[in-house]
């Protein structure tokens, strides 16, 4: 008997050990840019050089014209930050798009293109747009880069007094080679003024 208490004992230890080994937290949010009504908030991911960034703004407007306006592909040149040209490539259902987008980058670094598909969900009130990189949708073009990897999403969350708090949530991999300070700048600065942008256009 006292051997067979003793043979359990290890297995004891460890199941003991287990319960109170805690869970391996999220990476916290840094805020890094506070401006204009817009906060971008970046937090590093595991095995990649690019963080993923968070960029947060209240607007007033309604959900569906935030929406409408995050659709609006062919409107993106008009706000998105660098974006010299966007176009639907293809349409499922209204909920359900394949979208294409031309990002400028400075010389010497190629502009990047990217497919997105854009799927939409509501629930009680708050509209989500989430976005899943599609590199193979079509051919890539001559003399740029397409983006490999991105995932990310939209959040419409109506407020009181005629307020919608817009989220917009990305981590990509731009592909091909960029500088440090290129990818810190699309990380803060490119969501900081698309945002701002946004919040501009809608509020007019």
């Amino acid at each position: 008997m006292k051997d067979l208490k003793i043979s359990y004992f290890p297995t004891i230890v460890i199941l003991l050990f287990a319960a109170f080994v805690m869970p391996e937290l999220p990476v916290e949010w840094t805020l890094k840019k506070d401006k204009d009504g817009v906060q971008i908030y970046t937090r590093p991911v595991e095995g990649s050089a690019l963080k993923e960034y968070k960029g947060v703004v209240n607007i007033r407007t309604t959900a569906q014209a935030a929406k409408a306006l995050i659709l609006d592909l062919e409107s993106y040149t008009e706000w998105q930050h660098n974006c010299t040209e966007s176009k639907i490539l293809h349409i499922n259902n209204e909920n359900d798009i394949y979208g294409y987008s031309l990002t400028d980058a400075p010389w010497p670094v190629q502009d990047r293109e990217a497919i997105v598909r854009t799927q939409v969900s509501e629930k009680e009130g708050i509209i989500t747009l989430k976005m899943i990189c599609t590199p193979d949708y079509i051919k890539p073009n001559d003399g740029v880069v397409r983006v490999p990897a991105m995932t990310g999403f939209w959040r419409i969350t109506p407020l009181q007094d005629g307020m919608v708090e817009v989220i917009q949530q990305v981590h990509a991999s731009p592909g091909g080679r960029i500088p440090d300070w290129l990818a810190n700048s699309a990380v803060v600065d490119t969501p900081f003024q698309s945002l701002l942008n946004m919040k501009r256009r809608l509020e007019r």
